[in-house]
């Protein structure tokens, strides 16, 4: 009897107790309720010290709720400076005191106290306080698992350099986005820098499949944003900057144009690949890929027709059109433009092909008719006549050909016409004419377009077509004349004009060329564009001369070359296979010299031209490098007093048998400068030469000359010999005819026109 008195007097303790308990945190909520902070914060500190409620978890929750309000209070919180701290504390004691969760009802107030935390990180942050801008977002994060906090501790610990322990908040931050993106869960876009970090740095690692992936989540989750925007540009700019035209740079153009529809470049950049592939395919034959690749190209530019940002479209892509036929038509005029005939005439046709009223020969002729006629009229006379010429090829020459011929040349001939209209006027006047028997008119046509081509810097084609007047009348001295003519403006502007000594003008120094790199520290400098541009502009005068194609200067190539000619300044042999005891050695400059021409004494031009003339070297090998045909991409670089040029280049797509008939020789058979006649002769072509004669004779008479011992070598082989004659005294123009008789029988003769030519004046 006296244990169940016990128990009961017990039990009715500790409900009492609880009675009371939660009576005191009625009061503690109504004091704060009616505002009375003072009370609410004194029953709240009397609670946490009485034994029978202090376990209670909503006192520290309530405790929390009177300091956030003394933290709005600005009268209170002047008097309460560590308010925050202790309203934190209540908080994760309250939580303690529940087992580790928060009552419902006070998450609204957790998440008060995080944003109060995080404000104090950022204002910390804000003035280089990282270490304290750390703490509080460290709070932040405990108080619950605030991820924004997270990401601004990797962000204080990058912007200490420490870039692991930044790194490691980072990642967590992308984890965990990843996860609420796929939960279908909000992720503030704050965090979306912690991508944008990681797509930065393996950018700057030229990694971009990997700076992809990272903006690819980032666009996923977040959407667009300047940030984004704005490296998934530049990367996917340097990405297909690195790759080759082809379907894996297709592939990356138009995903990024999944996000940046109008954008200019990358709108200009699919055209450009979609032509260059066109172009690729055409020349492979291969016809079906061709069909496919159109019929993509048009079905595209179509859609953007129907598309609401159409009139952002046609700001920069010329080819929208809202009908396919349209579309073709865009690219029959572009092809004509950049002189590509044979795609005029295969898309040509198709476009006649779609628009004829019937698929018969009888109606494709008659729009055959209609749209050349058109061509003329609002787009070039060079169209309507490459179309003409395309009609001929299919339904052969008729009175309809003829006739529209006569039209088209008597409605141009008198109208002042760009050189690419003249040269279709031209085409158009000497179809199937008797170039030995031109009237005066049409001489004078022809003369005006040669002096055009001369002034557009398009010496090949003014040479070719003074070349076949200059055939069929060779005694008429308007065609030698204009030859002189060319021969001295192509000399002055390509040869002359691109010396880089340097000269006094109005009393300063201007042009020149100055190496800005040191043997010291082993910087091998830059060129500047200009000097490389003369440089390739005088390599390519020589090999014009010569008649075969020009090359260009790769700047890859451009930047090994550097090192190779710095590692020639820097040692005292030249030598093609330096080894890495060598003074400013690099794997670049070794590889480089390995193929290159290499000199000391001369740089930059006066390489070029040191090269070329070969005097030193009975074989010319370096001449022999440098002209050959299917040379494309060289390479140059030059230091104060060492040149080395990439010359073993065979990626032009020459056809090399031509080689077998047509030869190339220095000095070029025409006209030349005498200071271009070297104290070697060559002549080189694809055949057998070992056993073979040359012959030379000026005014009848023979020129005596030293053959040298045949040597034959990599390239076109090659015979050299030296005239035993000065042409640089000459003071009168002089014809040589010099005669190759080869092996085989094969008699090769041409004339060497040397010029008494000084350009200064002229």
């Amino acid at each position: 009897m006296k244990n169940i008195q016990q128990l009961s007097l017990f039990l009715l303790f500790t409900i009492g107790g609880s009675l009371y308990s939660y009576g005191q945190t009625d009061r503690i909520a109504q004091a704060i309720e009616d505002n009375n902070l003072k009370r609410a914060l004194k029953l709240a500190e009397d609670a946490e010290e009485d034994p029978l409620y202090k376990k209670n978890p909503e006192v520290y929750f309530l405790k929390a709720q009177v300091y956030f309000n003394i933290i709005r209070d600005p009268f209170l919180s002047s008097k309460f400076p560590d308010a925050l701290k202790i309203g934190i504390k209540a908080l994760k004691k309250g939580k303690y005191k529940a087992d580790g969760e928060y009552f419902p009802e006070y998450l609204p107030l957790v998440d008060s106290f995080v944003m109060l935390s995080n404000e104090r990180g950022a204002g910390d942050y804000g003035i280089n306080k990282y270490t304290g801008a750390i703490k509080s977002y460290k709070t932040s994060f405990e108080l619950n698992g605030d991820m924004t906090a997270v990401y601004w501790i990797g962000k204080c610990w990058l912007m200490q350099e420490d870039t692991t322990l930044g790194e490691e908040e980072y990642n967590k931050v992308v984890v965990w986005s990843r996860e609420q993106h796929m939960k279908e869960f909000d992720v503030p876009e704050v965090v979306s820098e912690s991508f944008v970090y990681y797509a930065d740095k393996y950018w700057r690692k030229r990694q971009f499949d990997s700076a992809n992936v990272y903006l690819e989540s980032a666009r996923k989750i977040f959407g667009g944003n300047p940030r984004i925007d704005y490296f998934q540009k530049e990367i996917t700019k340097q990405q297909i900057q690195t790759l080759p035209p082809s379907s894996l740079m297709m592939e990356k153009i138009k995903y990024i144009l999944q996000f940046f529809p109008t954008d200019t470049l990358f709108v200009k950049k699919e055209n450009a690949l979609y032509l260059y592939l066109m172009r690729n395919h055409f020349s492979n034959n291969d016809s079906a890929k061709l069909d496919t690749m159109i019929k993509h190209f048009c079905s595209e530019k179509v859609d953007r027709s129907a598309s609401k940002l159409v009139n952002q479209y046609k700001k920069s892509d010329q080819f929208v059109a809202s009908k396919t036929e349209n579309v073709m038509w865009g690219l029959v005029k572009y092809f004509s433009k950049f002189d590509y005939p044979a795609l005029v005439d295969y898309i040509g046709y198709k476009y006649i092909n779609a628009t004829a009223k019937e698929p018969t020969p009888e109606s494709m002729l008659a729009r055959y008719q209609v749209i050349i006629d058109f061509a003329a009229k609002s787009h070039s006379l060079k169209l309507a006549n490459q179309l003409l010429t395309s009609a001929e090829a299919i339904y052969g020459e008729n009175e309809a050909w003829s006739g529209l011929r006569s039209s088209l040349i008597s409605k141009n001939k008198d109208k002042k016409l760009e050189t690419s209209e003249q040269g279709a006027l031209y085409a158009l006047l000497t179809k199937n004419a008797d170039l030995a028997n031109l009237d005066e008119d049409v001489e004078k046509i022809v003369v005006n377009y040669v002096e055009s081509l001369v002034k557009d810097n398009k010496y090949r084609t003014a040479k070719q077509v003074i070349t076949n007047h200059l055939k069929a009348q060779p005694d008429n001295p308007v065609w030698e004349s204009k030859m002189d003519y060319l021969a001295k403006e192509d000399f002055y502007k390509n040869y002359y004009m691109t010396r880089v000594r340097e000269e006094m003008v109005a009393g300063m120094k201007v042009g020149g060329y100055t190496w800005n790199g040191s043997k010291a520290r082993c910087d091998a400098g830059t060129i500047d564009d200009d000097v490389q541009q003369k440089v390739e502009d005088r390599i390519n005068y020589f090999r014009r001369q010569a008649g075969v194609p020009d090359i260009y200067l790769d700047a890859e190539l451009n930047a090994w070359c550097q090192k190779a000619a710095l590692m020639m300044e820097s040692n005292k042999p030249l030598s093609h296979t330096p080894d890495s005891r060598w003074s400013c050695y690099s794997d670049e400059g070794a590889h480089a010299a390995r193929y290159s021409l290499l000199t000391k004494g001369a740089t930059t031009v006066f390489a070029v031209t040191s090269f070329f003339a070969d005097n030193n070297t009975e074989s010319v090998g370096n001449r022999r490098w440098l002209l050959y045909p299917n040379g494309l991409a060289l390479g140059h670089g030059s230091t104060e007093n060492a040149c080395a040029i990439w010359a073993s280049d065979d990626s032009g797509s020459v056809d090399t048998n031509i080689y077998k008939d047509k030869f190339v020789a220095w000095p070029p058979e025409g006209n030349t400068p005498k200071m271009m006649v070297f104290r070697y002769w060559s002549f080189s072509i694809d055949q057998q030469l070992k056993g073979s004669t040359v012959t030379m004779e000026i005014d009848g008479k023979p020129v005596p000359l030293y053959l040298q011992e045949f040597e034959d070598a990599r390239r076109l082989s090659t015979l050299v010999w030296e005239p035993e004659f000065n042409f640089k005294t000459i003071t009168s123009d002089t014809k040589v005819n010099v005669t190759v008789t080869i092996p085989n029988g094969r008699r090769y003769s041409y004339i060497v026109k040397v010029m008494d030519f000084d350009p200064i004046g002229y």
